[in-house]
């Protein structure tokens, strides 16, 4: 909103509190601020805020590689540096990588090592951008010797005492900062022996080891301390995690054609750890910022002490693979595989999974006749059961807090944190596929077709538990749930020459999923999520990414309040959760993405859209920053729908509820809306040429140039808010490469 806007809604909704018959404001103090900003407006007084933490933001990476040696020893060296100056003032982000590749052959071995060290610096704005969002713009942003100014304007309440409005540039233009930095080193080695050519053993040993440092020293000249006591102004908060992991395999694989059989087959076994050390501790009490070392600070907050946590996770693996052809026309794939993982219970630490593929390559029988139509089909069907180990580590484990404020005679104390649960079990998927590949008119039609069908039984679920316990909540196996859809991919060449290509490309994917075996066992979840104002339910029959709310007729243009529908299709005013249905599905009908590319002479230009169809979107905007403007969020700036949108006088036809009700509006059909979207993704325009005259005299073999961007346009049925506490920025991007 601009300030005359801004005033006259802060007027209607009720900031100034009550209006007489000609819309004036009865309270004397009120009245008077109100005139005291309506006049700086008339004077002209009307500040964009969002401007002043922004800036052009500028990427500059650079990389070079020399590599060398001979039929026995190669060698690589590589560097790249990569600069991002962000969109916002004081947002920055640094990385310097350097990488080592070798590798040895000799006889019947080969030993490749790759060494990468990424050291990455980043410094993130200390001020939010949603804070300048919502600074009002009847105030300047300076005063009349172009000097910022803290306070802005002090507001004495009766309820609250007095108010004091900051200015954001006061606060982004101290000495806060928030940096983190991290180093991590990688190193990867590999051994190959190959005694006889069908076969093949080989082994890997991966280490990483990285250092995560983070710092956020907040000035004790924030606005956010103006209030606090002198020995409690300003704070310094560091966290340290240290992380290490390591991953080992070995296996043999075996591949041969004996006439028109065609065999593949390979077993191994694989073994794991991460590890990780964090670190945290926060000091308050700075008499000034030019010192933020912890030393400066006058101690811990009240209460305060350092904390800190340690994660282990490790796993173990078992599997074997074995492929069969027989004369390129039948094929068979199986997969065998044990994993164990320590995120789950020491009942169930292991489980097996499988999985079987098989295809019939028709274009291969004999009675398939060649011909330019159609010259390549293939049958495909697999049937398995994938599993999931991606957990927290803690999940199976109970967790305890030790109390070193309260020693005994027995030692330290210590309650329960979180319950584990020793009989967790592994989610687990059963999922078939049938599929059908084919190229026709000498290869430029290519089409992919697959429909699936997915069970995943047991789901892992966090249950709430009651306070008595001592916890919140424990990790259990409830339920399951049944996915299946339909994916189709396809590309055509429309022109194929030797300096001229122009392909096109599309995919697409429908998928609907259900709950089942869940009965009453989360009715306690549904109930939080109706009190919460959340749309998600858990209902045996229904889709996990179903919207649940009570249906609305919209606003009555009388009263300016909201018309409900019962599940009886009957009306009223009063919102009850009992009455809430579907009203849609984030889960779109159809989704995916379709592009082009053309290539010619070495010029070459990319495009990619991607879409979605069918679904609907709970729309956060309207819903937190139309409606729901609480009393205290009234004096902020706000969005312009909050003035034009919503009720005013009887008769009016509005989307949104009355003006002066500031009242917590519940969750209703009013609030979802279609979402169907189309994006340009990636657009990129390039020249490479490996034969220019030119390239000789420099004693270059290659020479690429590309420029590209990234969602460059939008289109879509629901205005979507983005860029809140950072802003959105389209990136257009350059490179130039040279090979020599």
């Amino acid at each position: 909103m601009n300030s005359s806007e801004k005033l006259e809604y802060e007027r209607l909704a009720g900031y100034y509190g009550s209006l007489d018959s000609n819309g004036n404001i009865i309270d004397e103090y009120y009245r008077s601020l109100y005139n005291q900003r309506l006049l700086r407006s008339k004077q002209g007084i009307d500040s964009y805020w969002l401007n002043e933490p922004l800036q052009t933001g500028f990427t500059q990476s650079h990389n070079i590689f020399a590599e060398g040696g001979d039929a026995a020893f190669r060698y690589g060296i590589g560097m790249t540096y990569t600069q991002t100056n962000g969109v916002m003032k004081n947002s920055s982000r640094d990385i310097l990588n350097g990488n080592v590749q070798l590798t040895y052959r000799i006889d019947k071995f080969a030993f490749t090592n790759q060494t990468n060290i990424t050291n990455t610096d980043v410094e993130n704005p200390t001020v939010s951008f949603s804070k300048f969002a919502q600074t009002n713009p009847f105030y300047d942003k300076y005063n009349e010797y172009g000097e910022v100014e803290q306070v802005m304007e002090e507001i004495i309440s009766a309820t609250s005492g007095t108010q004091y409005i900051t200015n954001p540039l006061w606060d982004f233009n101290q000495s806060s900062y928030d940096k983190s930095n991290q180093l991590t080193f990688v190193n990867n080695f590999q051994i190959e022996y190959r005694p006889i050519s069908e076969l093949r053993i080989r082994g890997k040993f991966g280490l990483t080891v990285g250092r995560y440092n983070a710092q956020v020293f907040k000035s004790p000249e924030m606005s956010e301390f103006l209030t606090t006591e002198v020995l409690k102004k300003g704070s310094y908060n560091e966290s340290n995690t240290k992380s290490s992991s390591y991953d080992g395999s070995l296996d043999i694989s075996y591949g041969k054609t004996f006439g028109e059989h065609t065999v593949n087959a390979i077993g191994g076994m694989q073994i794991s750890e991460n590890q990780s050390n964090l670190s945290i501790f926060q000091a308050i009490g700075y008499s000034s910022d030019m010192f933020s070392n912890p030393n400066f600070s006058n101690g811990y907050p009240e209460g305060g002490k350092p904390s800190s946590s340690i994660s282990r996770i490790r796993h173990a693996s078992y599997y074997a693979n074995f492929n069969y052809g027989y004369q390129l026309r039948y094929l068979l794939d199986f997969n065998l595989r044990s994993d164990g993982s320590s995120v789950y219970g020491v009942d169930n630490p292991f489980s097996t999974t499988w999985s079987l593929g098989l295809g019939w390559n028709i274009h291969n029988e004999s009675f398939f006749r060649q011909n330019n139509i159609l010259n390549y089909m293939k049958l495909r069907y697999s049937v398995g059961n994938p599993g999931n180990a991606n957990l927290n580590a803690k999940m199976a484990n109970s967790v305890y807090t030790y109390y070193t404020s309260y020693p005994n005679m027995f030692g330290l104390s210590a309650l329960i944190k979180t319950w584990g649960n020793s009989g967790l079990q592994w989610q687990r998927t059963n999922e078939q596929n049938w599929g059908l590949d084919v190229e026709m008119f000498q290869n430029r039609l290519r089409l992919n077709v697959d429909y699936f069908r997915k069970k995943t039984d047991p789901l892992l679920l966090n249950i709430d538990f009651p306070p008595s316990s001592g916890i919140t909540s424990v990790p259990m196996n409830i339920g399951a749930m049944r996915n299946q859809g339909v994916t189709f991919t396809g590309s055509y060449i429309i022109i194929r020459k030797p300096d001229m290509n122009w392909t096109v490309n599309a995919n697409l994917r429908h998928i609907t999923s259900e709950y089942y075996n869940i009965g009453d066992l989360l009715e306690k979840y549904n109930e939080k999520g109706r009190t919460n104002q959340s749309l998600i339910r858990y209902y045996d029959g229904a889709s996990p990414t179903a919207l649940y709310a009570v249906r609305s007729a919209g606003i009555d243009p009388m009263t300016g309040n909201e018309i409900f529908i019962r599940k009886d299709g009957s009306y009223t005013f009063k919102w009850d959760s009992a009455d809430e249905v579907i009203c849609g599905d984030s889960t779109p009908d159809i989704e995916g993405a379709f592009g082009s590319s053309f290539y010619w002479k070495g010029f070459s230009i990319n495009a990619i859209f991607s879409y979605r169809y069918g679904g609907q979107a709970f729309l956060s905007t309207l819903f937190n920053k139309v409606e729901n403007i609480s009393d205290v969020q009234v004096k902020y700036n706000q969005d312009k729908r909050a003035l034009y949108g919503r009720w005013q006088k009887p008769g009016d036809i509005a989307k949104f509820k009355r003006i002066d009700d500031t009242t917590v509006t519940n969750m209703s059909s009013r609030f979802i809306a279609d979402d169907n979207t189309l994006e340009l993704s990636t657009l990129s325009v390039g020249y490479e040429t490996t034969t220019g005259k030119w390239l000789q005299s420099i004693g270059a073999s290659s020479f690429n140039v590309r420029i590209y961007g990234n969602n460059l346009f939008r289109l879509s049925t629901i205005k979507e808010e983005r860029g809140i506490d950072y802003p959105f920025s389209r990136k257009i991007s350059a490179s130039i490469g040279v090979r020599f």
